[in-house]
């Protein structure tokens, strides 16, 4: 919301210095409201684009056929004309840049104004700072996207090496734990026969069986801590993804002794900046986890704004399942300045 405001001001403050520049002060108040008027639109620019881009130019027709002072058509629509672009709406951007522009020219030569002027100098300004707010609107478009492939990009990368290390681990278990098996079952079998023909065969036998079943349970200790489940030491891993994405990411994070708790707090760690980082507008992702008496607090805030309403995906959906089962409560959606995902979950959680 912070942004938004920032932008909605900005936008009205300069067209309130465009308008009162050089006009000897004899402008009245409704210039001024809707040069607030076309700033307040910004609040809708990201959900509602083309909408806004089309109220802006109807903002400037009825600004200029209401009889105030000349201030160019550039300006007025640029904030628009970008947030168009930046939504991806490229086509709805062209038309109305191109429809602003003529109409004005056709205005300005039936008015009496040199041609020559109008068109080989001042249409060629307005037309160069229309086209940079679209440019600059699909640049920032483009960047978010690849940002959003980058993350994919990662996401598939650890997928396919958890993949191979899978495959290596379940290689490793039947070349070793399959070996060993298979020498315990032999001397099980010669035990079986050594028993009552000699004891002291059959208890050499048992005691190879004893052997090869320690050996077998080592090597699956050894596969199962490969194999153990996430907890909190891996949110710097996950970080790190971020970092690589483009944003700045701030961890506070409290130790915990309890590895399920430590799991479910890292799943929910790890969903949320999933999410900001697929959706988010923002560039900083802050990690919060501490204790608060009972429970163990999860924070996961990032500074952009919602492009949309409160859409509960799958991920959130199993998260919230997930917190449930453990006694704790699930909460998401908008914060002070972006989007957040905070839970409480009891610390009796996955002890003894």
């Amino acid at each position: 919301m912070g942004v938004d405001t920032a932008v909605a001001v900005g936008v009205a403050a300069v067209l309130a210095v465009v308008v009162s520049a050089d006009q000897g002060g004899g402008i009245g108040a409704a210039a001024y409201l809707w040069a607030a008027a076309l700033g307040a639109l910004m609040f809708w620019r990201r959900r509602y684009a083309r909408t806004v881009l089309a109220l802006t130019v109807l903002g400037l027709f009825a600004y200029y056929a209401a009889g105030f002072p000349a201030i160019g058509v550039a300006v007025p629509v640029a904030a628009a004309l970008y947030a168009a672009a930046e939504a991806g709406r490229r086509l709805a951007a062209g038309v109305a840049a191109t429809t602003v522009l003529a109409v004005s020219v056709t205005f300005r030569l039936i008015e009496g104004e040199d041609a020559r002027y109008l068109v080989l100098y001042d249409a060629v300004g307005h037309a160069a700072l229309m086209a940079a707010a679209i440019v600059l609107g699909e640049l920032v478009r483009a960047r978010r996207r690849i940002v959003a492939l980058t993350d994919r990009q990662i996401a598939l990368e650890a997928d396919r090496r958890l993949a191979v290390h899978k495959q290596a681990l379940a290689r490793e278990l039947h070349d070793a734990i399959g070996h060993t098996l298979t020498v315990a079952a032999i001397h099980t079998s010669v035990a079986r026969q050594e028993v009552s023909r000699g004891p002291a065969k059959a208890e050499a036998a048992l005691d190879h069986v004893s052997q090869a079943v320690s050996q077998a349970l080592t090597e699956l200790r050894a596969t199962v801590r490969e194999l153990r489940v996430p907890s909190l030491d891996d949110v710097d891993s996950l970080a790190e993804t971020a970092r690589a994405a483009g944003f700045e990411v701030r961890t506070r994070i409290e130790a915990v002794d309890a590895p399920e708790l430590s799991a479910a707090a890292y799943r929910l760690v790890q969903e949320a900046v999933t999410n900001a980082l697929r959706h988010s507008a923002g560039r900083v992702i802050e990690v919060d986890v501490r204790h608060a008496g009972a429970d163990l607090l999860v924070r996961v805030h990032d500074d952009g704004t919602p492009a949309g309403p409160a859409a509960e995906n799958a991920g959130l959906r199993g998260l919230r399942d997930r917190v449930a089962a453990l006694g704790g409560r699930l909460d998401a959606g908008p914060g002070e300045r972006g989007w957040q995902v905070s839970a409480a979950l009891p610390l009796g959680v996955g002890r003894d």
